[in-house]
């Protein structure tokens, strides 16, 4: 049985990934998908069983992960947390710097739940868990964003996983066309906003390094544990072979 699902259209081991000091991300440990509401039975035997899933941190707000449901994971014993980051809404930026506004939001407000996002997923690091949101590309991209350059994750290496939900988008569309809350979000966005833009991305890391010296510095301002960051990365990454 391979090491994938056909239910979660854009889920992905970031195992890998080039890290510091010739590293690179192990495989196995950290997941990032869409919405894991429509997973099939050999779907949760992989993750489940093959895999050995422990954690599932759900993005969604609580009346989208009440409305749309857990999918049948919630037959198994996984770890179950909703942390949940706002969905973007629509204003008059222009489509391609929404979603990068929205990220830079959730970064700097002190009511945002994103710290306690970061922190549940550090004391979990090492233990095979999935990141998730509905699209799995901006709420997810910006937690993920945040634990790969943590780890230590080559920031090129990250720009490209962020970019690498873009071709996925146009399934999860077509998907999200048939489920009326997410038919009504498309309805009433830019469709760009359900693009892949790179200066999302590059947008947030650069916040990170002139607002809080990079992600570390806004890790620490948000409260985390600084012997927690000091063994993330080796928690996360492993020696690469020559």
């Amino acid at each position: 049985m391979p090491d994938t699902v056909v239910g979660a259209l854009n889920f992905r081991d970031l195992g890998g990934l080039p890290a510091s000091q010739g590293r690179r991300m192990c495989h196995g440990v950290l997941f990032r998908s869409d919405t894991l509401q429509a997973l099939t039975d050999d779907d949760v035997a992989v993750l489940v069983d093959r895999l050995g899933l422990e954690i599932v941190i759900d993005l969604r707000v609580g009346a989208e992960a009440v409305e749309q449901g857990r999918g049948p994971l919630v037959g198994r014993d996984v770890t179950y947390l909703n942390a949940p980051l706002r969905e973007a809404a629509p204003n008059d930026e222009p489509a391609d710097r929404q979603a990068l506004l929205f990220s830079l939001m959730h970064l700097e407000a002190p009511t945002s739940v994103l710290g306690s996002v970061v922190r549940a997923a550090a004391a979990f690091a090492g233990r095979p868990t999935v990141v998730h949101c509905a699209a799995g590309k901006d709420r997810t991209g910006l937690v993920v964003t945040l634990l790969l350059a943590l780890a230590g994750v080559d920031r090129e290496a990250i720009v490209a996983d962020y970019l690498a939900s873009g071709p996925n988008m146009a399934a999860v569309m077509a998907r999200f066309g048939t489920w009326p809350r997410y038919a009504a979000h498309m309805a009433a966005v830019a469709p760009e906003l359900y693009q892949a833009h790179e200066g999302t991305v590059r947008g947030v890391l650069e916040a990170l390094d002139e607002r809080y010296g990079g992600a570390r510095g806004w890790a620490l301002a948000r409260g985390l544990d600084a012997g927690l960051l000091d063994r993330f990365p080796a928690l996360l990454t492993e020696l690469a072979p020559h």
